[in-house]
């Protein structure tokens, strides 16, 4: 249909784009940041309702006079003028908003677990299982082809190389990669992150600490996962160490989530019979801006503060602390 055709207007918003179908896809949010361009003063409104999904949501696109940082992207949970702001935020970078939307936007969709239990590297020459039927994707940019079919083996025979084949979870190699692109994300966008390093232990009966079994340290990073976001990587450090990047975080943002971990880890046993006392749990905090600004000073930082944690008796540490 024409360009034009798509275009609604609103009490709420100056331009309004076709609801979609399914959420919105970089090119639909590089096509609803260039109209925010083009009409400085006005509001771009992106709707959409997934069929998995009963809310409809509402992206809200604008720019203002002399931003550095791009235009403002606003998620509302709903269609009127009062619905709920879910987040705010100024950015170029569309595949961020896109990623900020996934993970709030689409509770239905196949999230990317931190545990893979499975004892052997996928095979790429085993057939693969048909497709799951999906709903039609509707776009906002008219006559766009089809989309390409992703091959899910070769998928996951790289994330496969990215775990630790005895826990499954990702190991530390990927942390530093992960680490380096948030660090290249912030140099170009000021996008700012966080580093959290923790230790999750058993006490033994000689007073030392480990790693969990295999069992306990899955249950823990279902846990993890629940109460974090998409966004969220949860890896390997140094035994009996792990770590969190988390990406558009900063301090405040990455202390909170650490007592909503703390309470999810030990708010009902890992296991029967495992008492909580036996459980020793801590966090070193660090983020680029607020901290430093560079990688390996902030993985020194949040070293120290979980170094400080664990002297004071504290669950979780901010470097610099008081």
């Amino acid at each position: 249909m024409p360009l034009h055709d798509s275009f609604k207007t609103t009490a709420g918003a100056n331009v309004r784009l076709t609801k979609l179908a399914s959420i919105p896809s970089i090119q639909d949010l590089d096509f609803a940041m260039a109209q925010a361009g083009k009409h400085p003063r006005a509001i771009i409104e992106l709707p959409w309702k997934a069929a998995s999904s009963p809310t409809t949501f509402v992206l809200r696109v604008s720019t203002a006079d002399g931003s550095e940082e791009g235009p403002s992207w606003t998620l509302h949970a709903g269609e009127s003028l009062d619905a709920a702001v879910l987040w705010s935020h100024d950015s170029m970078d569309t595949f961020l908003i896109q990623s900020l939307i996934s993970a709030e936007g689409d509770p239905n969709r196949a999230l990317q677990t931190y545990v893979d239990t499975s004892k052997q590297a996928p095979a790429l020459e085993e057939p693969t299982p048909p497709p799951r039927p999906e709903v039609p994707v509707r776009s906002a940019r008219p006559d766009l082809p089809a989309p390409v079919e992703l091959d899910r083996g070769l998928l996951e025979a790289l994330q496969w190389q990215m775990r630790r084949q005895e826990t499954g979870l990702f190991s530390e190699g990927y942390a530093y990669h992960l680490l380096i692109q948030e660090f290249n994300r912030y140099q170009r966008y000021q996008t700012p992150f966080a580093f959290v390093l923790f230790e999750l232990a058993l006490k033994l009966n000689d007073g030392t600490l480990s790693l969990p079994p295999v069992r306990l340290l899955h249950e823990s990073a279902n846990r993890i996962q629940g109460v974090g976001r998409v966004l969220d990587c949860l890896c390997h450090y140094k035994d009996p160490k792990l770590c969190l990047v988390l990406p558009h975080t900063g301090c405040n943002e990455a202390m909170q989530l650490c007592a909503r971990i703390e309470e999810a880890l030990l708010s009902s046993p890992l296991a029967p019979g495992l008492d909580r006392s036996n459980i020793c749990i801590c966090f070193g905090v660090a983020s680029i801006p607020d901290t430093c600004e560079h990688p390996g000073i902030l993985i020194a930082a949040a070293q120290e503060a979980l170094e400080q944690a664990k002297r004071t008796g504290s669950t979780v540490v901010l470097f610099p602390s008081s």
